[in-house]
């Protein structure tokens, strides 16, 4: 096992380690952690708070992303089994979640994020020709947190110059370290501000419906009843939790790797047609989603023996990374004929916002390397990256 892990003994036969995967780390240490303990185990018990399993056998998560009658939705965060708050669709189970996924499903098809390619790829080259005089930046904050943002907001209808303030909120609830923020008072004060920024939102719709996906939202119908505020608002918290991360890490992995492999770097340059395959590849390697699940009955995965109301967490890292099912699975390789991750999960709750992700990403990595092919890391800089999700928290390139 990993020095990070401290030996617990055992828990129900199974070994059992102090392990928070809260903590942040070295560039790519929490999926190098997880190939160590994938080679290890099959499963372990953390004894952090009130304890929970943690599934390293790659079939084994997928089979319990998979199987949302054995492992519910009702919860997604492993310290936190019986959740006070409600993210709409991610932690409803079917069939209500099926209904939901229905009727967003029109709203993120393949052809409706088809038609907002031309948008996305303005949005892009607008904030990359930004940098263009300038002999480098933190890509992170000056193009990777943002792009994702701009696209999100117009597809909520929510007005542009508020940008600044939500990419505040998002550091707040989602960046900030012990030290920054021990009590969880600045987390506490922007979660509060975000949902009171919706109520308003909502209320605004409510009485003047506009031509965005929030308006369009409100308009549906459940089992024959209107949507009430309340789910909107956790729908609302839901777009917002995701719309705002998983795109800016993935886009931070991807100019990460490109700067670190100027041999790959140079192939997409002289052969563009490589970006699809290359950011399913990013995707897969630098795996950084780790999904939670609330078991509904007693039963066994990945060697534990999980007690109904106990939480499994699913590392996507240990399928992805999966040398069973991969060959030389640590490695970026722009000609893998088939790249059948899980990035975006599995089952049915598989990420019903991948075909717009992926689109961002491709723009991103392809609008980039128009505008700036050649770039490197600055130097003596620290490469550390967040727990829980592992994003690179600064990224400095210079050209």
């Amino acid at each position: 096992m990993s020095t990070m892990l401290e030996p617990e003994g055992t828990y129900e036969g199974v070994p059992a380690y102090h392990f928070d995967n809260r903590l942040g780390g070295p560039v790519l240490s929490h999926q190098q952690r997880w190939d160590e303990i994938a080679g290890t185990h099959s499963g372990f018990r953390s004894t952090i708070a009130s304890g929970y399993w943690v599934i390293t056998e790659g079939r084994a998560v997928q089979e319990a992303l998979q199987d949302w009658r054995r492992f519910s939705n009702k919860s997604v965060t492993a310290l936190n089994p019986d959740p006070k708050f409600l993210w709409i669709p991610e932690m409803l189970d079917p069939p209500l979640h099926t209904t939901w996924r229905r009727l967003l499903g029109t709203e993120f098809s393949p052809k409706s994020v088809a038609a907002r390619e031309p948008e996305v790829r303005r949005v892009a080259g607008e904030l990359i020709d930004q940098l263009l005089d300038r002999s480098g930046v933190d890509v992170l904050d000056e193009f990777a947190r943002q792009f994702p943002t701009l696209i999100f907001m117009r597809l909520m209808g929510l007005p542009e110059q508020d940008l600044g303030i939500f990419l505040d909120w998002v550091h707040d609830l989602l960046h900030l370290t012990y030290d920054e923020d021990p009590d969880g008072v600045r987390q506490m004060r922007a979660m509060t501000a975000v949902s009171e920024y919706f109520q308003e939102q909502i209320a605004l719709r409510r009485d003047a419906p506009r031509d965005d996906l929030l308006s369009r939202t409100m308009s549906w119908e459940i089992d024959g009843r209107p949507i009430s505020d309340y789910d909107m608002h956790a729908f609302c918290i839901l777009m917002f939790q995701a719309g705002f991360d998983t795109v800016p890490i993935s886009i931070g992995w991807a100019l990460y790797h490109f700067a670190t492999h100027p041999e790959q770097r140079r192939a997409v340059i002289e052969d563009p047609s490589l970006i699809a395959m290359g950011v399913e590849e990013i995707l897969r390697v630098y795996s950084f989603v780790v999904p939670a699940r609330k078991a509904t009955a007693d039963t066994e995965i990945g060697g534990c023996p999980v007690k109904a109301g106990e939480m499994v967490m699913l590392p996507l890292a240990v399928a992805n990374r999966d040398p069973e099912r991969f060959e030389n699975p640590l490695e970026v390789d722009l000609h893998r004929e088939q790249s059948n991750h899980i990035a975006f999960g599995s089952g049915p709750h598989r990420c019903l916002g991948s075909h717009l992700a992926r689109l961002e990403l491709n723009v991103a990595v392809e609008e980039w390397h128009k505008r700036i092919p050649e770039y490197r890391l600055v130097a003596g800089q620290d490469l550390e990256q967040h727990g829980n999700m592992y994003g690179i928290q600064s990224l400095r390139l210079e050209w």
